[in-house]
């Protein structure tokens, strides 16, 4: 899996509810902590609890500590604050809000060349 973060930076791990997914995603997630490849951390999103599709930008910025800013959008907010890092970000439990986690995860990919997200 870590040879895969490598080459990609958009990873998605795929199966019926109680596989492992999370488990497996915390386990990367543990391994590449303080390594070289993300030096700016590696962050782990729980999407779980969330019943709204627009509370996912908000859970993101929550679990990277950064702030909302009035009058700006907050996936703006979030892309300016991570644009220059090299981080990897878990976004686990998309089931429910695949749609959001699409647009949020294209929109972040495409403005921060060091984002990598490992989606379950």
């Amino acid at each position: 899996m870590k040879r895969r973060l490598a080459h990609t930076r958009l990873l998605t791990l795929m199966g019926p509810g109680g596989v492992g997914k999370t488990r497996l995603a915390l386990e990367v997630a543990r391994d590449m902590e303080g390594g070289e490849m993300f030096a700016d951390g590696v962050w782990f999103c729980g999407l779980a609890p969330l019943g709204d599709a627009a509370l996912v930008p908000h859970a993101i910025a929550a679990t990277l500590g950064v702030r909302e800013q009035p009058g700006r959008q907050i996936l703006e907010t979030i892309g300016e604050a991570v644009r220059d890092s090299q981080l990897l970000l878990v976004l686990d439990n998309c089931e429910h809000l695949v749609e959001a986690c699409a647009r949020v995860a294209d929109t972040l990919l495409h403005g921060c060349p060091g984002l990598t997200i490992l989606a379950t």
